[in-house]
């Protein structure tokens, strides 16, 4: 269970930085950021993440 803890927290801190950089570039395009809107976004989302799966890295040669 601590590893899925883990694994729900690592998540969590890494949308919360990706939704923190949409932001700033959205400000610094001049583009609207409603801070009421931000305060109703959750960083909890999971539908990007696979967690299943089969994953194909590259060989290198």
């Amino acid at each position: 269970m601590a590893g899925l803890n883990l694994l729900a927290a690592i998540v969590i801190y890494w949308n919360t930085v990706r939704l923190r950089e949409a932001a700033r570039q959205r400000k610094r395009a001049r583009l609207p950021v409603a801070s009421k809107l931000l305060a109703h976004i959750s960083p909890l989302g999971w539908a990007h993440i696979l967690l299943t799966g089969e994953y194909r890295w590259p060989r290198k040669r």
